[in-house]
Parts: C-alpha cells; sequence; structure tokens
C-alpha cells in the first residue's frame, strides 16, 4: 500500500491513516512496516486496531547531531520513551499506547524533523503488513449458522464481518472482522493449497466443498484491495422436489417429453438451479435414461435412481460447455443438462442435440421469457438468423421465467412466467419473428402465464403482499388491469 502525506503530515498521521486502511481493506494487522527514503515505522499489537504495544520510528541522522542532544530531547518530552542511536541511525521506541492517547506521542515527529537528514513531509510511504491477527474462523460453524438461519449465501472480505443473505437481505453476523491472514486460512480449510494457488494465479477462482450433512457449498473466489474474498451459495444435499417448489404442474411435466429444449431464466440467485435440480432430479427419479450434466462449477449432486447420471465440470473434466456438448451426443445420452448457453458455440451445440432427438435443459441470464428468445437470435450474424428462428421454433419445449419474492411469514416463493412450446400459435410467431405476440399468447392460454398473471395469483393466495406482488409486474396498472379480468390488446387480438 502508497501513502502520500502532505506538506502539514506528521509521521504520526501517516502511520494513523496507513493503519486504517489496512484495517478497513484487509483485516486487523499485528505487525506492519512504513518506510520513505530515510524513515521507516515498525509497529506490533495483538490488536493494532485498538492498541499498540510496540512502536519504534528509525530515521538517518543529519550531520553534526549531538547523540546528548536527541537524549535530552527525548526526556524533555516526558513521552518514556527510549533512544538508540548507531552507525548514523538513530531508533526511537515509544512505550505501549492506545489510540485515544496518539497525541501524545507528538513529540517524536518533532524530534525526526529537528534530528533526521532530511525532513518527512510531502513524502511517499510504503505500508507493508508483516502478519494479521487471526481470529481462529471455523468455516464449517458458519456453514452450520447459515442452515440454522437459513441463509442462501454467505459473503466473507478481509477487513468486514461476515455477511449473510436471509430471504435476500444481507445482514452482518456478530462475529469479529476478519484479516487476510483468515482468509487464507478459510480458503485452505476449504479449497486446499491447490484452489488457493489458482486463485492467487488467475485472481478468480469457482470450486465446490461438501459440508457433510449440510449440504454443498458453490464458492467464488475473488481478489479485493489485494487480499481474498469469498461469496458462498449454499446447496443442499437433496434436490428440493416439485412439490416444494411451487411451480405450475405444467413445468413438471416437460420431464416427460423425449426431445426439445427447455430454458430456466432469469437474474443471478432467482432459483433457477434449483429449478433444474428438481427437474432432472425428477426425470432420475421416473425414467430409465441416461443423464448427463455439464456445469461450472458442479452445485447439487445426484445419485442414480431409475436413471443414471453423469456429472461434467468445466475446467476439470471438460474444457468448455460447448466442447462437453458436442461430445456428449456421442455418449448416449437422453437428457442432458447445460450449466448455462452463454456463448454463440453452446447455443448452436444446445439446438443441435435438440433436433437430433435428446432432451436439453439450460440457463440464460434473461428476465422475460420474450427477451429470451430474442437473446438466443441475437448471438447469431444476420444471415444465420431465419435458420436459427426456425430451430428454435421447432425445438422449443419451453421457457421458464423466474422472480423469486418474500413469502407472508418467511422465506421466499417463485413468481414464474411460462411459455410452452410444440403449439402452432407459438412456432408460427416464432417463425414469422413476430416475437410481441408472444406475450398475448401467454395471456390468454390456460397453461402458460405471464409474470403478471402469476404475481396476482400469488397475493390472491395469501403467500405474498400487493406491494411484493407488484414489484414482479411490468406495472403496478398491469396487475390492476389483471385484477379486473381484462385482457391486454395483444391478447384481445389472439382472442379475435
Amino acid at each position: 500500500m502508497f501513502i502520500g502525506s502532505q506538506s502539514s503530515s506528521t509521521i504520526l498521521d501517516v502511520f494513523r491513516i496507513g493503519l486504517h486502511e489496512v484495517i478497513r481493506q484487509c483485516g486487523t494487522p499485528a505487525e506492519v512496516h512504513f518506510k520513505t527514503s530515510g524513515c521507516s515505522i515498525h509497529a506490533k499489537g495483538t490488536d493494532l486496531s485498538k492498541r499498540v504495544n510496540y512502536m519504534m520510528v528509525s530515521f538517518v541522522l543529519r550531520e553534526g547531531v549531538n547523540p546528548e542532544e536527541v537524549d535530552a530531547a527525548m526526556k524533555s518530552s516526558q513521552i518514556g520513551g527510549r533512544v538508540k542511536m548507531e552507525d548514523g541511525i538513530c531508533r526511537l521506541t515509544a512505550p505501549p499506547f492506545e489510540w485515544r492517547q496518539i497525541s501524545q506521542l507528538l513529540p517524536l515527529d518533532k524530534m525526526v524533523e529537528s534530528f533526521a537528514k532530511e525532513t518527512m513531509r510531502s513524502k511517499t510511504w510504503t505500508l507493508d503488513v508483516d502478519s494479521y491477527v487471526k481470529s481462529g474462523f471455523n468455516i464449517n460453524l458458519m456453514i452450520e449458522l447459515m442452515r440454522k438461519r437459513n441463509a442462501s449465501d454467505l459473503h466473507l472480505r478481509a477487513g468486514n464481518r461476515p455477511f449473510i443473505r436471509v430471504d435476500n437481505d444481507l445482514m452482518p453476523l456478530d462475529m469479529p472482522v476478519i484479516s487476510a491472514e483468515d482468509m487464507r486460512e478459510i480458503m485452505l480449510q476449504l479449497g486446499g493449497e491447490s484452489e488457493l494457488n489458482l486463485l492467487e494465479t488467475e485472481r478468480e477462482s469457482s470450486f465446490q466443498y461438501h459440508a457433510a450433512g449440510i449440504g454443498y457449498l458453490r464458492i467464488s473466489g475473488y481478489i479485493k484491495s489485494g487480499a481474498t474474498a469469498l461469496a458462498i451459495r449454499l446447496i443442499p444435499e437433496n434436490p428440493l422436489p416439485f412439490e416444494k417448489l411451487h411451480i405450475p404442474d405444467v413445468v413438471r411435466q416437460i420431464c416427460h417429453k423425449h426431445r426439445g429444449l427447455f430454458l430456466c431464466c432469469g437474474v443471478t440467485g432467482s432459483g433457477k438451479s434449483t429449478t433444474l435440480a428438481a427437474m432432472v432430479d425428477y426425470v432420475n427419479a421416473t425414467r430409465k435414461v441416461n443423464i448427463i450434466t455439464i456445469e461450472d462449477p458442479i452445485e447439487y449432486v445426484y445419485t442414480d435412481k431409475q436413471s443414471i447420471v453423469s456429472q461434467r465440470q468445466v475446467g476439470r473434466d471438460t474444457l468448455s460447455f460447448a466442447n462437453a456438448l458436442r461430445g456428449s451426443l456421442r455418449e448416449d445420452p437422453d437428457v442432458i443438462l447445460v450449466g448455462e448457453m452463454r456463448d454463440i458455440d453452446t447455443i448452436r451445440a444446445g439446438l443441435s442435440a435438440a433436433e437430433t432427438g435428446h432432451l436439453v435443459f439450460s440457463t440464460l441470464h434473461t428476465t422475460t421469457a420474450v427477451d429470451t428468445i430474442n437473446r438466443m437470435i441475437s448471438y447469431f450474424p444476420q444471415n444465420e438468423r431465419d435458420l436459427i428462428r426456425q430451430e428454435i421454433a421447432y425445438t422449443l419445449q419451453g421457457v421458464v421465467c423466474q422472480r423469486l419474492l418474500k413469502r407472508i411469514g418467511g422465506g421466499r416463493i417463485p413468481c414464474v412466467e411460462i411459455l410452452l412450446g410444440g403449439r402452432p400459435i407459438v412456432r408460427d410467431a416464432i417463425l414469422e419473428g413476430d416475437l410481441d405476440k408472444l406475450h398475448g399468447i401467454m395471456e390468454i392460454d390456460g397453461d402458460m402465464r405471464t409474470f403478471d398473471q402469476y404475481a396476482v395469483e400469488l397475493y390472491q393466495k395469501g403467500l405474498v403482499t400487493k406491494e411484493e406482488a407488484i414489484s414482479a409486474c411490468s406495472n403496478e396498472e398491469g396487475f390492476e388491469r389483471i385484477i379486473s379480468g381484462i385482457k391486454s390488446s395483444e391478447g384481445r387480438k389472439i382472442l379475435k
């Protein structure tokens, strides 16, 4: 860390500001070194955020300085410090002090300015941390606390207390501030030396950890202000059954299809992985097929039931989604789960797999069903879009978009938008490029839903508040329109 001082800054200002920044960014240090040309500060303490047990200021003496002068200045300061001079270097050692007492050490700065070879004003200082205070964090205890508090995520960052996410709200845990050294130990507990080295080399890391009896952790590591940070998602050991997801049964019926493409979409944290895991596990329990999953990283872990399940992790078992998807067609699959369609090659391979007689599940980070179709088509160059539109029209089994709402009484419940493929009216709208018509089709079809319709259903069943239901709608007017039973203008056109 670099610290620039002003013409009015004392060495104590530099010391105070530097330590404050280190504690804020990386946690509480146990030993630090400040250095600039001609001067250094060395400090140690069991908790430098409150008390400094040892501080020594070393500087190059100006020629002609009499050692007795320095001793006399220290005695007159009444600080009670010590002076040592050797080979033209003067070392001033201060007694232990608390931060509220730091102003009493100002005579040290006056001594440095009086006797040093050069002034310490307007200097650039470097601050190095030799070690951090270890708080003894045990990641497994924090995971147990996550389960007890029904938390979905845990955020660990050097210089901050741990935070958990409960019902989509972040809240701090009553624990000490985590230091950079604590983060290193936690990373070793979760991923060992290999994942720590990967994070330090690549500056990003993503891996899985199994907390036996509790669940699996999807861990995303990154670097913040030069120190490790972790975002941890808790995933149950067993996928949730459909009955607990509160999603219309028409989605489960897609699991009985033998070919086609199904997409589960939404923003990060909207429950896409949970819904897809329930669908894969339902197929696993009810059909005698070969299921291949391609994930980054693996989240839910499946055990063979009626089906056999092979789970492959990008980076460990395969080089990319697209490679694994193309290769899976030679591995006798019936059902293929692709963790995310994130590029043109993966989308192309997914459509090809669906066309050749496989049931393909995947996700996109889109917010509505119409956006999903548009996004897939937009990946391709203009001269290919008619062909891609045709492939989507004939392979699409369905699109489900999700938004999680706070449930009355605690917890969250999905609000969904459902577009089902395989119907001539849907196929024709996609073939003709008239995607705006899809919203009206969803509104009038008994098996499909728009977000506005489903939000009204949740509100009328007393599962969410009116304000929460409206937050999932296109606008408040749309909510009120559906409650009153009025169809949209597009829906009225289709009915005619």
